[in-house]
């Protein structure tokens, strides 16, 4: 705009009328204060005073113009411009003005910029170390409430492990109570009922053998007697389920052999039995648990298996006492058919430590396969 309004040809380009002169010197001033608001210089007096002075070139360089068009027109058009003329050097003064502040706002948005990513830098950092913070304290709360769960969850294990056992204990007190009360009530049937009724029997005995051989009581009395034999079978049998006083007196295998010849006496049922007579040593825990697990398994054999053998093996190993109770019945599915006999057979061997297996399939009988630990009682008296 400057240059354009120096000759009426400059460079291909239309020089102003006189007429345009005061617009384009106001569009300068308009251009020049738009300039400045692009600088964004308040409160800087160096920039505010050297747009002063730039707003006073440009305005003196205005007021010279007409003197330098006239000077212009009196020179040849061929001639050319001169580098060091008057007019030149003040559009040039006015440029290198321009130049400097565009380069002191340049400097200065660069320092903003930089002022500015220091700040964010600084508010991302600080939002960073907050996050961690917070990261830190919600992962140590929840440290916290695990191990206040775990510890819960560990003491709520303890005293259900505590209740269990003690749970396990009563039952093996109870059923060692029930044990020796059965030992008692059969030996007082056999001692006390049995010897009464033999005695009765030997009087019965004694006084029909004095009667007349056509007395007709003597009949009377034979019915009798034939009563009093029956009851005394019964009380037996009865004192015999109770506890066999063989287990007592003669040991496990042979109470494990007269309760197989029973079965087979009232049920039909083969009965094979077969094992070691070298038991002694075990201990009365034992031999009540091995008695009881043959008899339920046993009573299961007669009442659902519809099986017609049985064997049972009982024998000793370095490790171990194991026990088998297998049938030729019709078999079930242990994993969604255990009653309440088998459920009784596992806390009955699981507290003595031992391990209860049941294989069976559909037709092909039925296997239960006991383990015990070696007892420590019959392992040292064995090893004396």
């Amino acid at each position: 705009m400057l240059r354009s309004g120096l000759s009426p040809e400059n460079g291909g380009q239309r020089a102003m009328d006189e007429s345009e002169l005061p617009a384009a010197h106001l569009q300068a001033e308009q251009l020049l204060e738009e300039f400045g608001r692009t600088l964004d210089a308040r409160g800087e007096e160096a920039t505010q005073q050297k747009l002063v002075e730039l707003k006073n070139s440009i305005d003196k360089y205005w007021d010279s113009l007409p003197e330098i068009r006239a000077q212009n027109e009196n020179h040849p058009r061929s001639a050319p411009p001169m580098p060091g003329s008057p007019e030149r050097m003040q559009i040039r003064h006015i440029a290198r003005q321009i130049m400097a502040l565009n380069n002191e706002q340049e400097e200065r948005t660069q320092a903003q910029l930089h002022a500015e990513q220091d700040r964010l830098q600084g508010e991302l950092l600080v939002s960073s170390l907050l996050s961690l913070v917070v990261v830190f304290g919600l992962i140590a709360a929840m440290s916290y409430r695990i191990k206040l769960a775990e510890r819960y969850a560990a003491a709520q294990y303890q005293e259900i492990v505590q209740a269990r056992t003690e749970l396990r204990n009563f039952a093996a007190q109870l059923e060692n109570a029930q044990e020796e009360e059965r030992r008692k009530l059969s030996r007082e049937l056999h001692d006390e009922f049995g010897q009464t009724m033999a005695a009765a029997l030997v009087e019965l005995s004694r006084i029909q053998s004095e009667m007349i051989h056509d007395d007709p009581t003597k009949a009377q009395l034979a019915g009798v007697k034939l009563e009093l034999e029956n009851s005394m079978r019964s009380i037996r049998d009865i004192a015999l389920l109770l506890r066999p006083s063989m287990l007592d007196d003669f040991g496990l295998v042979p109470a494990l052999r007269w309760q197989g010849r029973e079965i087979a006496r009232r049920s039909g049922l083969a009965v094979s039995v077969e094992a070691d007579d070298n038991n002694e040593f075990l201990p009365d825990s034992y031999r009540t648990c091995i008695y009881r697990v043959v008899q339920e398994a046993l009573h299961n054999t007669v009442k659902h298996a519809s099986a017609t053998s049985v064997l049972i093996v009982f024998k000793w190993t370095n490790e171990a006492l194991v026990l088998t109770v297998s049938d030729n019945g019709k078999g079930f599915n242990p994993a969604i058919e255990k009653g309440m006999g088998l459920l009784g057979m596992e806390e009955r061997v699981g507290r003595l430590s031992g391990r209860v297996q049941v294989k069976s399939f559909p037709d092909k009988g039925t296997s239960i396969y006991i383990t015990l630990p070696v007892p420590v009682t019959a392992e040292s008296e064995m090893t004396a």
